[in-house]
């Protein structure tokens, strides 16, 4: 049928609807588009987040081989909501650990990868591996920490998201948004005649909308005001389509938000004592050498080696070892003073910075330390232990030359303590010029 034979209303009806339902397309369309596209990324930022994470967080459990560690890791990260499985591998290849049932493992691609990355997608899951890196230190015969070296990989992380959930939110938003779509074009049609005349600067604004959503922007509102009561109800559905989808986006950056912080935490503590660990430590041990160089503050870097300790794991276990250490470490936190840190650093080492103290302030809350930890009296399984602590610390003033100096003097002065007694506390003494007698290695 030819057009120029049809009635006028129907000729008019025709040149309102057609170009308005291609525009309702055109934007049904671009939202599922731009929808698949936002959750898509979405997925790959969490999942390089998770690994990215992770792989720090467990590298000492990698290196140390601890199982325990290790469990508790994987135990956290697989109750993430959409973790489906988690393997972690070692340095040769193999399996150290591993939670969940993995659907697009491919172990000789994951011991390829050199830095975080998606290596595979299939239907609802996604694969994302990174490596376990680890910086060597070279020390020297008297245990002085040397230059670090170039960072090595000590075993890879994978993970393996299942994104079935979010698909079904997806494919409900998808069919929501088509709906509203059908609804709009059935109202625009029963309403064309009176668009007519009217439709010009509603839709350009739509128009409007709709690139400025296409450029990447998601809080998309049109003003409702049109003039007739049908393009206000089309102008109201566009803003219903645009809230539903950047309601779903920011649902999904909440969820990503809280994993990533849940993740923040975790590679900046240690997850037995949940105390800060050696990377908390040096940041916040560069930051106290960096503020006593530029504003003159005092203070002082503590190293605490526990002596006896490897009695307790060889007579009672491990789980023994792990619970003296959590009550220490709730010691050490008891008697720290306001704007002090304390890390656990390895094994049964930790480190204290004291803030704004002078080298006597540091030599009696270390003295006290010691006593406390001489007085305990640790109880397992009907078997009684005593351990003791041996500290080396060091003043950090403006006269520090390096983060390293700190970190050599203070375990130094640990090393000393060790070899000649145990179970007290000395501060680091410059070694006088060769021949200029005693080296002054004494207790304070």
């Amino acid at each position: 049928m030819k057009v120029a034979r049809l009635a006028l209303r129907h000729r008019l009806l025709l040149t309102v609807l057609l170009p308005v339902s291609l525009l309702i397309a055109a934007m049904a369309g671009l939202f599922l588009h731009r929808g698949e596209r936002m959750t898509q990324d979405a997925i790959v930022e969490r999942g390089l987040a998770i690994v990215s994470f992770f792989a720090p967080a467990a590298e000492y459990g990698v290196i140390s081989g601890n199982a325990g560690n290790l469990n508790e890791l994987l135990g956290a990260l697989t109750e993430l909501s959409g973790v489906a499985a988690v393997v972690l591998y070692e340095r040769g290849g193999e399996v150290i650990a591993s939670r969940g049932s993995a659907r697009l493992l491919d172990p000789a691609r994951i011991k390829a990868v050199r830095e975080p990355m998606r290596l595979a997608q299939r239907d609802s899951y996604n694969g994302f591996a990174a490596p376990v890196m680890s910086v060597p230190l070279v020390v020297d015969e008297v245990g002085d920490p040397g230059v670090a070296g170039t960072p090595v990989p000590v075993g890879w992380v994978y993970v393996e998201l299942d994104t079935s959930a979010l698909d079904a939110e997806w494919r409900t938003t998808m069919l929501s948004t088509l709906g509203l779509a059908f609804v709009i074009v059935l109202l625009t049609a029963l309403l064309a005649v009176r668009l007519a005349n009217q439709v010009g600067r509603p839709v350009a604004r739509l128009v409007d909308a709709v690139r400025r959503i296409a450029a990447g922007e998601r809080d998309v509102q049109v003003s409702d005001h049109a003039g007739s009561e049908e393009l206000e109800e089309l102008q109201q559905g566009f803003n219903s389509m645009a809230r539903s989808i950047d309601s779903a986006h920011k649902i999904m950056q909440a969820r990503i938000d809280e994993a990533t912080a849940r993740l923040a935490y975790q590679a900046m503590h240690d997850p037995l004592t949940s105390l800060p660990n050696r990377r908390a430590f040096e940041q916040a041990l560069d930051e106290m050498v960096a503020t006593s160089r530029r504003a003159g503050d005092h203070g002082a870097l503590c190293f605490i080696d526990l002596d006896n300790f490897k009695t307790v794991n060889d007579t009672v276990g491990h789980a023994a070892g792990d619970a003296l250490l959590r009550v220490i470490a709730d010691l050490i936190r008891q008697r720290l003073r306001v704007g002090d840190t304390v890390c656990r650093i390895g094994g049964d080492e930790f480190a204290m910075i004291l803030r704004g103290c002078t080298s006597a302030d540091a030599y009696r809350i270390a003295s006290g330390l010691c006593e406390a930890v001489r007085d305990l009296r640790f109880t397992w399984e009907g078997q009684a232990f005593r351990v003791g602590a041996s500290i080396g610390f060091a003043i950090i003033d403006a006269s520090v030359g390096s983060v390293a100096d700190v970190l050599r003097a203070a375990d130094h002065a640990c090393y000393v303590v060790k070899r000649e007694g145990r179970g007290y506390a000395m501060e680091y003494q410059p070694e006088p010029p060769e021949g200029g007698g005693p080296s002054g290695r004494v207790p304070v």
